[in-house]
């Protein structure tokens, strides 16, 4: 019963209250046919035939009320169709039109439907203003972004304080990579709702950068990324595209400075820059690199992280090193095969046989443990990247390591 169905002038209507409406429309008919029975005449000031046809409108707009409540769309459409064309001076049957044909997919019908109530003159500002609104929708839906973008912009000039319009703004700026435009847009967003978006705005100008960055504009880059950190300081991506530019210009030991500073802004996701820095130790040198490794507390690191550290140990012949690693990330999560297995393989090549065997049969009981890396704490999809932004619910900074245990 409370399902949304429709939006009218930003109320959402449930199959509630189209009941309601309906019950109201249907005694509304019954008391003017009454009245029709009972001598009254035609409506005053309305001629004998414009009132056969209102009646008309309303009959196959109550029509085309119980075919939505009933889901049959196509004769929901047909009924608010002869509805407007019976009486065209309904707004409210154009917008419930208009809506359904966005349903549907059909952009163009949709369009012209807003497009005609805009044109309306003496139309009431409010009637006006959701109809500009709903062109912005149609328009999205259709895939024609710029337009969209005016129309919003539009309900804007007509309402600084419209929130929805706002948010849409922001999403679309977001969609097409405008992101100086979404920095802006959410700014904005964030006055009007005293929300608190520094997270996100930092990851608009970690994204900025990385634009730059792949267009070998190495200044603008680093001018992003210091925006994004002095935005918001927890940004890790500012963190480790800025160690990436230094390697790049050669500045090796800022480089790792940066990365540093990375692994004490998150702990948990210390494996990246582990990572990085593996990746870069002909670059670094590896004295420089074993002591970063050495300078991570076990203790904060996720699991990643440890089978990070205890791989890059392994590479440099640091086995004992590599196995208290892999030892506290089996303890801490078991169903980590990668671990069971760089365990078995050093506790061989060590001629541990007992040892190794009792890692591969902790490997072989874990077969059917979760292989994926990353969950979004906001709508649980899994991927075994870790993006900054979920795909499914394009949430910022909810993907985390589902390896991780308490």
């Amino acid at each position: 019963m409370n399902t949304p169905l429709l939006v009218l002038w930003n109320h959402t209507l449930t199959l509630w209250h189209l009941l309601v409406l309906l019950g109201a429309g249907l005694l509304a008919f019954l008391l003017g046919w009454l009245a029709g029975r009972s001598g009254a005449g035609p409506r005053r000031g309305l001629p004998r035939q414009a009132a056969a046809q209102r009646s008309a409108s309303d009959d196959a707009f109550l029509k085309g009320l119980t075919h939505l409540m009933a889901d049959h769309t196509d004769q929901a459409i047909e009924e608010f169709t002869r509805a407007v064309t019976l009486n065209s001076d309904t707004v409210e049957t154009y917008v419930v039109l208009g809506n359904l044909f966005r349903q549907k997919g059909e952009i163009e019908r949709a369009v012209r439907i807003r497009q005609s109530i805009i044109a309306r003159p003496n139309l009431a500002p409010p009637v006006r203003l959701q109809a500009m609104y709903d062109l912005g929708l149609d328009y999205r839906k259709g895939g024609l972004f710029n337009r969209a973008v005016e129309a919003f912009q539009e309900v804007l000039n007509m309402d600084p304080q419209h929130v929805e319009a706002c948010r849409q703004v922001v999403s679309l700026h977001e969609e097409v990579r405008e992101w100086d435009k979404a920095f802006e847009a959410l700014k904005r967003l964030d006055k009007l709702t005293g929300g608190d978006s520094r997270a996100v705005l930092a990851h608009y100008k970690t994204e900025l950068g990385k634009e730059y960055m792949f267009a070998g504009q190495l200044d603008r880059a680093e001018e992003a990324f210091d925006q994004a950190i002095r935005v918001y300081k927890g940004c890790l991506d500012a963190y480790l595209h800025l160690g990436d530019l230094e390697l790049a210009r050669g500045r090796s030991r800022k480089a790792l400075s940066v990365w540093r500073k990375a692994v004490h802004v998150s702990p948990t996701l210390a494996h990246l820059v582990v990572n990085r820095v593996a990746a870069a130790e002909e670059t670094l040198g590896q004295r420089a690199a074993a002591s970063f490794y050495d300078e991570i507390d076990p203790g904060q690191a996720d699991v990643t992280t440890l089978q990070a550290l205890a791989e890059s140990y392994h590479r440099h012949g640091e086995d004992q090193k590599a196995l208290g690693m892999l030892d506290l990330a089996v303890e801490r999560a078991p169903q980590m095969l990668d671990a069971h297995r760089l365990r078995g393989q050093i506790l061989l090549a060590q001629e541990r046989r007992e040892e190794a065997l009792k890692a591969y049969a902790g490997l072989l009981g874990q077969i059917d443990g979760e292989w994926h890396s990353y969950q979004c704490a906001q709508c649980g999809f899994v991927s075994h990247q870790l993006t900054w932004k979920c795909p499914r619910c394009h949430q910022w900074d909810s993907m985390s390591s589902k390896r991780q245990t308490a």
